[in-house]
């Protein structure tokens, strides 16, 4: 077991984002304007020059603050009737994208030397994938122990050193898709990257592929995730993921009853998001990914 993960000693070209003009960053975002804050900072700590869309579909949008605190960075601030929901707001900052590729992000990310994004390109393009995801490095604000780790983690990068790399969450798998029924499996991984089906929503992603197919069911305010993924399969989209690249997922949540409410809504909208394709049920997925989809 490492004690310390070699962030420090990481190649400057595989994490800095001077350089990167080619790829935009999406980040939805609703209710959480101190996650967006957080993860702004991060990207502009590593000198991103490019597109940042963001869409914000909150009962008060935050955009005039966000932008203020962020003046050299490139903020296209999309601000959304209340409620528009996840999936359509990530349609929307699609249909604006211009650039060949585009980086999926949450609000609550944190970038660090980890997140290597010129070194998810590389690999993209190498093995002539349509969309490559990376991997999670969890910190649960809502435990005892994760609220420690998190603030450990973002003492230590302030030194540009990093939490033992154990701390990764995976999240991948194959989708078997019959008439009547889709199942997941087990894929082994191999480095440098894993060719699956299915993969977290921090991923990159070519434009032109995604934008083909329609991106995200706008039906689907959440939920919206295994959906994308089966649509992307049917559509032919080669997809991978790699351990190589990855961010912190500092996942914390407000004590707003309207905020939980609404996210509380995903497994009910995992089941819509299988009507698309004529299935009741996502089978094997407590086998293979652990946790429940959609309804008892």
């Amino acid at each position: 077991m490492k004690l310390i993960d070699l962030a420090p000693f990481e190649r400057v070209s595989n994490f800095s984002l001077s350089g990167i003009h080619d790829i935009s960053i999406l980040i939805k975002t609703l209710e959480r304007e101190a996650h967006l804050i957080q993860l702004l900072s991060s990207i502009q700590k590593y000198d991103f020059q490019g597109p940042i869309l963001i869409a914000d579909d909150s009962k008060v949008p935050y955009g005039i603050s966000v932008k203020a605190k962020f003046p050299d960075l490139h903020i296209h601030y999309l601000e959304l009737p209340y409620d528009t929901g996840t999936a359509e707001g990530r349609n929307e900052m699609l249909n604006l994208v211009k650039t060949p590729y585009f980086l999926l992000c949450d609000d609550d990310f944190v970038f660090d030397k980890r997140t290597r994004i010129p070194l998810m390109l590389k690999l993209l393009n190498y093995f002539n994938l349509d969309i490559l995801g990376g991997v999670f490095r969890q910190h649960n604000r809502k435990t005892r122990i994760g609220n420690y780790l998190l603030k450990v983690s973002n003492f230590l990068n302030q030194f540009n050193w990093s939490l033992p790399s154990y701390q990764i969450y995976e999240y991948h798998a194959g989708f078997k898709i019959e008439e009547k029924k889709i199942s997941l499996f087990s894929v082994p991984y191999q480095d440098p990257i894993t060719v699956c089906d299915l993969t977290h929503n921090f991923f990159l992603a070519r434009t032109e592929k995604v934008k083909a197919f329609g991106g995200w069911n706008p039906l689907l305010k959440g939920g919206e995730h295994q959906n994308f993924f089966i649509r992307a399969k049917l559509s032919g989209l080669k997809v991978g993921t790699t351990r190589k690249c990855g961010v912190i997922h500092d996942q914390w949540t407000p004590n707003s009853e309207a905020y939980k409410a609404l996210r509380n809504r995903g497994n009910e909208y995992q089941m819509i998001a299988l009507e698309e394709f004529g299935v009741d049920r996502l089978d094997n997925y407590k086998e293979v990914l652990g946790g429940t989809f959609g309804l008892p």
